[in-house]
């Protein structure tokens, strides 16, 4: 057997056998890939109109909320632009959670969402397909994260039987362009064989920054290799001084216009507010709207605000992070397509639709082939 038979082979079994599970996480990546314009666009209680005033201060839209939900523990507020409103979240897996948003210029209530646990959205309810097939448990997110190492494999072998064995305009012709009006199987074939070698690289990429989620080992295998040798460090936490709770809290105000004259141009502000005595005020600064990558993930002791130093590739400031923490950071980014802005969205969804079509054409040209080779007389 050569080489070309063995890949054909390989291509073959490892596409049977991971397509139903490549074909739901892919369909899955579509529907999730423009989730944030789509919310955005129904969602007009996120945004309201600029005004010439300063906006309310935290601990004052934080009273507000508290009056409004009857509730007396936040555990995060987020301020956005001139023309979003602030959210305040109650999070909490064993009763009702809540999300209130609010107009930071007037104090108005806007909206509120309430969700019982076990209650997801729309999009929720994708992810988790797109994450664990809604299977509980490890076991879903084992079965997609083996099922992409395969379709990585798959993918590797396809382009090796894409690529022309001789390069002539009959071969370009045959691997590089569709032939629409053409029988059926032939229509499918170029579907296939066309479309997946087009989207074959793209694939790839996604599906590398994928199993970073799935894999422990590979996700330290990447970093590595990455950082020239370094090992990854886990993602720690710092902790409050709580030496200092007599003393009292100083208030949220002061750090959030500390960060704001920090950070003027900052498109969003995000603290994460603290549950226990040790627990530390988190905040996402975030440069650039909607990037995970340019962001500053900073910390501060909930009783002083002194800045404490947290571990791994998310924690300090981007700006200072190393190449392999950047990379890192980029990763979610790279795998969404947001990167490249709403051209990399739209890259990002029509190959995730080819490769959710591959299984599918895959599976006819097998049926089909393995029809034929029954229906044939046997010679006696």
């Amino acid at each position: 057997m050569n080489f070309r038979k063995f890949c054909l082979q390989l291509h073959l079994w490892l596409g049977l056998i991971s397509g139903i599970v490549v074909f739901i996480v892919c369909i899955t990546g579509c529907l999730y890939a423009f989730k944030d314009e789509i919310k955005d666009a129904k969602q007009p209680w996120r945004f309201v109109a600029p005004e010439s005033v300063p906006m309310l201060l935290p601990e004052e839209i934080l009273k507000i909320a508290n009056n409004h939900t009857g509730r007396t523990v936040p555990t995060a507020i987020t301020y956005g632009e001139a023309t979003d409103a602030v959210f305040v979240d109650y999070m909490d897996f064993k009763t009702a959670s809540c999300t209130v948003y609010i107009n930071p210029y007037t104090g108005e209530v806007i909206h509120s969402i309430q969700k019982e646990p076990g209650e997801s959205d729309f999009f929720s309810f994708v992810l988790k397909g797109h994450r664990t097939l809604w299977i509980p448990g490890k076991a879903g997110k084992m079965i997609v994260g083996y099922s992409i190492l395969i379709f990585v494999v798959t993918l590797l072998t396809g382009l090796v039987l894409w690529y022309p064995r001789k390069w002539n305009k009959k071969a370009a012709l045959r691997n590089f362009t569709l032939k629409i009006k053409a029988p059926f199987a032939r229509v499918n074939y170029d579907l296939h064989n066309v479309l997946g070698g087009y989207a074959a690289i793209v694939l790839i990429i996604l599906s590398l920054t994928g199993l970073v989620w799935s894999f422990s080992w590979f996700s330290k295998a990447t970093y590595y290799v990455t950082s020239g040798g370094k090992e990854l460090k886990p993602y720690v936490l710092p902790k409050s001084d709580t030496l200092h709770i007599a003393e009292g809290k100083v208030g949220l105000n002061v750090l959030f216009g500390q960060l704001k004259k920090e950070s003027p141009d900052a498109t969003t502000f995000y603290f994460a507010l603290p549950q226990k005595k040790e627990s530390v005020i988190r905040v996402s600064v975030v440069h650039e709207r909607g990037s995970y990558y340019k962001t500053d993930n900073l910390f501060f002791d909930q009783y002083t605000l002194a800045p404490l130093q947290g571990s791994g590739a998310y924690a300090g400031k981007y700006t200072e992070a190393s190449a392999a923490d950047k990379l890192r950071r980029m990763n979610l980014e790279i795998h969404d397509g947001r990167i490249l802005g709403i051209f990399g969205k739209i890259l990002v969804f029509i190959c995730a639709l080819i490769g959710a079509s591959l299984p599918v054409t895959g599976f006819i040209i097998w049926f089909r082939k393995r029809q034929n080779h029954l229906s044939r007389p046997r010679r006696s």
